[in-house]
């Protein structure tokens, strides 16, 4: 039987919460294998396949401190299929970032992609990067 997908985003959001306090390891579980696999992350760059993603996943999380912040979700949209799935949502929280003192706040866009693989749902992209501001009326 296939994992129901809300019950997968709650452990991919529990997951979430504790990647923004140092513990990559909830989110590791959840990540695809595939070399397909792809991550445009909130600290900049690309990676694409596991053997560079699973590194890049643990260094991204080694960027913050443990600080009891819990991420807040705002779907925008999502949508299920038979074995692909999408999210775009607004990820808030206030983060301890290791090189820093204090916290701050930590606002991304994300856009996820999702496959079901042998059963089990899986992140096979992440679009993470910082929410600013929209220009005014006057902007382009």
């Amino acid at each position: 039987m296939n994992e129901d997908f809300e019950t997968f985003l709650r452990r991919f959001e529990e997951a979430n919460t504790a990647f923004v306090n140092g513990d990559p390891s909830l989110w590791m579980p959840l990540v695809s294998h595939s070399e397909q696999t792809s991550i445009f992350g909130g600290f900049g760059g690309h990676e694409l396949g596991w053997t560079e993603i699973g590194p890049r996943y643990e260094w991204a999380s080694s960027q913050f401190r443990p600080s009891g912040a819990k991420v807040e979700f705002e779907y925008l949209t999502k949508h299920v299929g038979t074995d692909l799935a999408y999210t775009v949502a607004i990820e808030r929280c206030t983060v301890a970032y290791a090189d820093r003192p204090d916290p701050l706040a930590h606002v991304l866009r994300a856009t996820m992609i999702f496959a079901l693989e042998s059963n089990s749902w899986k992140i096979r992209h992440r679009h993470g990067d910082p929410l600013s501001p929209k220009p005014g009326t006057s902007g382009p």
